[in-house]
């Protein structure tokens, strides 16, 4: 029950400081391109479809227990930036700062050399402190990005950062896939947890980035 109750107030407070974003409202012929664009990753149903041309983020979080002690994850998360690739990923890409963009992360770090990023999670309604560290280039122009987790919650996670200009805009997108010991987390609480924040995330850095 307390799970349920921390995501419920999670969304509450995310959703308090989530500010209205310029949305784009792209027509039909658009949606050949962004689902091309997708396929490799993930295919959007007809209604996740319409939701991205209209500028809505879509977010798709499933958790299940392939074995007694064991849980996989699958994330994927995608939305429509209002300006083009170079300009958006001009903040975005600056992943030191995302403790001023995200209340949830306190602490960010990228070590330019040897391209890692260090993120740690906290809040009073998380379960637990999350670390998240991954190595992946500073990204300042559209393309296809792999990065996996090496240490921290969520190790040996892999993934891929997608970074595509359509027309004079930028779809962004994230799929995630992990499969490891169980967490604390029970399966339900941890797939909405994921979904809610994946969602959340990317509609507040399309918004921070669009100046």
């Amino acid at each position: 029950m307390r799970y349920q109750f921390f995501l419920i107030t999670l969304s509450i407070i995310f959703c308090r400081f989530a500010m209205a974003q310029n949305k784009v409202n792209l027509p039909d012929s658009f949606q050949k391109p962004i689902l091309e664009e997708l396929k490799p990753f993930y295919s959007p149903s007809e209604g996740q479809t319409e939701d991205l041309l209209k500028g809505e983020v879509i977010s798709v979080g499933k958790v299940d227990s392939p074995t007694e002690k064991e849980q996989q994850m699958m994330l994927f998360i995608a939305g429509v930036h209002p300006r083009n690739c170079h300009r958006a990923m001009r903040k975005l890409s600056y992943y030191e700062n995302y403790h001023q963009y995200m209340e949830f992360i306190k602490k960010s770090e990228y070590d330019e050399k040897n391209e890692l990023v260090n993120f740690v999670m906290d809040h009073t309604l998380l379960p637990f402190p999350m670390v998240l560290t991954f190595k992946i280039p500073r990204i300042t122009k559209a393309g296809t990005y792999p990065f996996t987790f090496d240490h921290g919650f969520l190790k040996d996670l892999k993934g891929k950062i997608i970074v595509k200009d359509v027309g004079k805009f930028c779809l962004l997108g994230l799929k995630t896939d992990w499969r490891g010991p169980e967490t604390r987390i029970p399966n339900l609480a941890f797939s909405l947890f994921i979904q809610t924040v994946g969602k959340l995330g990317l509609e507040h850095l399309i918004r921070v980035s669009l100046f």
